[in-house]
């Protein structure tokens, strides 16, 4: 990113010395890049509230790159000088699948937050202590959901922001999401979506690291209410509060991984069940059949219920029969946690999330 940005600079010092004045336009395909004022109010085709990233980013001299890569798909980058940095992509939730973009979860390395605030969405962030003398990245991503007399099913809106503000300060938290849900505000009014908005974000909450864990027993989120078992006794997790992508981590007292259980809804649901239809294993997740089930091959478990907004999908996947968790082959009593576990997760995820009760068999 360093490099980039570097790159943007110099092209802007020779733009401005070949030519007297105040910015430039390079068209190179379907990238456009700006360097002036009134690159906030065509960046990302116009969905962009210049007040809101001139508060955020700050009052420098701004850079931006345009790329459109077909009708359903338009992302953009600012960067402001001795300021921020926020790229941006808005994704039609209707071709969800068949981009080779994929709807934002968070990092491996830690679990993503709920949005809040009416907002369905998630507030994501990589722990890296490598890179404890950079700027804070975090991203945030809002789902919109459109009425029916629109043509867009719904809209995704992804914003990763870049800023010299630490997320451990309760206070700088909002400013991470503000050119995110301006965006979405824009998004749905310019493409007709007419959705329904969330609130101004005034509070979030830390990203969830691995090694934040509780005793299972104590759950109270998104593992809540699911049993302890041999080998099963500590827990991560996040709140729930309209996240279109929950998840909740089971461990042993040694802190070893064993299941990961995993509640997707909407274009986030649509999205795993159509990468499912595409592998060549049978017995796979799919929107037809609400029922509990277990692929041939032991990955994984699975069952699925009727939301407001489509199918929710709902998995179970074990951290593994290998390496260093060969110490827990699953016998029978095994695959009877697992199933009570899944059963536990996905009846009280789907409950908050006001969709039927999954179906198990």
């Amino acid at each position: 990113m360093a490099m980039r940005r570097i790159v943007l600079r110099t092209l802007a010092a020779l733009a401005a010395t070949a030519v007297a004045v105040a910015g430039y336009l390079l068209v190179h395909g379907d990238f456009q890049r700006w360097s002036d004022e009134s690159a906030l109010d065509s960046a990302c085709d116009g969905l962009l509230d210049r007040n809101t990233v001139r508060s955020v980013l700050g009052p420098g001299a701004v850079e931006v790159e345009h790329e459109r890569r077909d009708a359903d798909l338009v992302g953009c980058e600012v960067h402001v000088h001795d300021g921020g940095t926020a790229e941006i992509r808005v994704f039609d939730t209707t071709h969800v699948g068949q981009s080779f973009d994929s709807l934002y979860t968070g990092p491996p390395s830690a679990l993503s937050v709920p949005v809040g605030h009416g907002w369905t969405g998630l507030f994501g962030a990589d722990p890296d202590p490598f890179r404890a003398d950079e700027d804070e990245k975090v991203t945030t991503t809002l789902v919109l959901e459109c009425t029916k007399a629109s043509s867009a099913t719904g809209l995704s809106v992804t914003v990763e922001t870049t800023l010299d503000k630490t997320l451990d300060d309760p206070a700088n938290r909002p400013e991470f999401a503000r050119i995110a849900t301006s965006t979405a505000a824009k998004a749905s009014k310019s493409r007709q979506c007419g959705a329904k908005l969330g609130k101004p974000v005034l509070s979030l909450d830390l990203p969830v690291n691995e090694d934040e864990y509780k005793p299972l027993a104590t759950a109270e989120g998104t593992c809540s209410g699911i049993p302890a078992a041999r080998g099963v006794a500590i827990a991560t997790e996040t709140a729930r509060g309209g996240a279109p992508h929950e998840t909740c981590r089971l461990a042993d007292t040694g802190l070893r991984t064993r299941y990961e259980l995993a509640a997707d809804y909407g274009p986030y649901a649509q999205e795993q069940l159509l990468r499912y239809e595409k592998e060549p294993v049978d017995d796979t997740p799919n929107a037809d059949t609400p029922a509990h089930h277990r692929d041939p091959d032991g990955r994984m478990s699975w069952t699925t219920a009727k939301c407001p907004d489509g199918r929710a999908l709902f998995t179970l996947h074990p951290a593994g029969d290998r390496g260093e968790n060969r110490k827990y082959p699953r016998g029978k009593e095994d695959l009877a946690y697992e199933r009570a576990a899944l059963k536990t997760f996905a009846e009280r995820s789907a409950r908050a999330h006001g969709c039927s009760t999954p179906l198990t068999s």
